[in-house]
């Protein structure tokens, strides 16, 4: 079924119209919204608070699943694997989740997605508080909310465009990974403490908790509504026209590469903190949540770095740059034993990813044609974050075979050689 609009509007009345309905919750200075145009509009703020608690629970069940498989099993396997498989339907539902975002209400399919996964975070809780979680139902729960999840990225993503119009998308984009990396400044430290104090159970409680003010919230939001004339076709038709897209789209698809060469042998390192946490600093929980908040404090200055309009010029220098700075950070990070400079290359790490992705996928989203959206960023998002469990589940065996630091430091430089590629070839232009 198409989305539907009373009366089709061109895309000025549409933008008029996104930043124009009705009154915003909360009148900004003059100087913050000239900053952040994207937190006028009436619809992105609603959307902005329910994200920053929905983001922060993200983030403690993330830290706590890794914690408690670590501590169940004693295994960097095991928590690579039980995070790979529940990022395992990103890369087969999310290019698919794209379809179903081009045929059907975006804010009701995201209403209902978090339903689901406040649930799942709810039953894995109580499992653990009754002293019944194992690992094997840790493994089932992490694969039906990652299926919640590979659904949930993607619309979240396309769904801003409907709160602001284009005009303002990279500015909402560049909030929203501000958001990501405040909860994740935030968020591992604030696990670290309820792990310490209350128990690990209490980070998926307070998880299951944290959707409650987004699904409050969404029911507040007038969202545009574009009339999706392809939306009629047949799905297999339009992920076809997806993937065509995108991979005959020469500055789409390196960018894409390069997205899916972070996700492989970047991103993996945050799934072996626990490990690198217990048996190379012999930190525990609490020197968890800090290592982790060291990167998130990286990222948010990132975030920040990058919230400004930028030409298409800039954007790809900073992408190059944030390869790089990252890459090299995560590899020295695998020489280095001291706890505190640890969280020093960590800081550096969270700044150049994140200054990395923002930069794509702002770039990404601006490529992508409005009735084609969805599809392009499930097929970039299925490259990028789909390939994560992959990366999860090399990163686990080799940890295993040699060491975190080892795992880690190899990932670093392989980002860090395929970047200066790209640079070199000026394949990101």
């Amino acid at each position: 079924m198409a989305k539907k609009v009373d009366v089709l509007l061109d895309e000025e009345e549409l933008e008029i119209i996104a930043a124009t309905t009705g009154r915003a919750p909360v009148q900004l200075p003059g100087r913050v919204a000239s900053v952040f145009p994207a937190l006028t509009h009436r619809n992105y703020q609603f959307y902005f608070a329910g994200q920053i608690t929905s983001l922060m629970g993200f983030w403690l069940q993330l830290v706590g699943q890794g914690f408690l498989v670590f501590q169940l099993t004693h295994s960097a396997f095991w928590v690579g694997t039980v995070a790979a498989l529940g990022g395992l339907p990103t890369l087969f539902l999310t290019s698919w989740a794209g379809v179903l975002i081009d045929k059907v209400d975006t804010r009701k399919l995201l209403s209902w997605i978090l339903i689901v996964q406040a649930l799942l975070a709810l039953i894995l809780g109580l499992t653990v508080l009754l002293g019944v979680a194992t690992v094997e139902l840790i493994i089932i729960l992490a694969v039906l909310t990652g299926i919640a999840g590979a659904i949930d990225l993607p619309t979240r993503q396309t769904f801003v465009v409907e709160l602001v119009g284009k005009k303002d998308l990279a500015s909402a984009i560049s909030v929203n990974v501000g958001i990501f990396n405040s909860a994740r400044f935030v968020g591992p430290a604030l696990a670290g403490i309820l792990i310490a104090t209350v128990g690990v159970g209490w980070t998926f409680i307070f998880n299951a908790l944290s959707f409650l003010p987004i699904i409050f919230f969404l029911t507040k939001i007038k969202p545009l509504k574009f009339e999706e004339l392809e939306a009629n076709l047949h799905p297999f038709t339009m992920l076809k026209q997806g993937i065509k897209f995108v991979f005959t789209h020469e500055r789409l698809l390196w960018l894409t590469l390069l997205a899916s060469a972070t996700g492989l042998f970047n991103w993996p390192h945050q799934t072996l903190m626990p490990v690198v946490a217990e048996k190379i600093y012999g930190a525990g929980a609490s020197g968890l949540g800090s290592l982790l908040s060291a990167a998130g404090a990286g990222s948010l200055l990132g975030a920040l770095f990058t919230s400004t309009q930028r030409s298409r010029k800039e954007r790809s220098g900073l992408i190059i740059a944030g390869a790089l700075i990252s890459s090299l950070s995560l590899m020295l990070f695998g020489f280095n034993h001291n706890f505190f400079l640890a969280h020093l290359l960590l800081f550096f790490a969270g700044l150049g990813l994140i200054i990395q992705v923002a930069n794509i996928n702002t770039t990404v989203q601006t490529l992508a044609p409005d009735q084609m959206r969805g599809r392009v960023m499930g097929v970039y998002l299925t490259m990028f974050v789909g390939l994560m469990p992959i990366g999860n589940a090399l990163a686990g065996i080799l940890a295993e075979r040699t060491s975190s630091l080892f795992t880690i430091s190899l990932g670093g430089f392989i980002l860090f050689i395929f970047s200066s590629f790209l640079y070199w070839r000026g394949y990101i232009k």
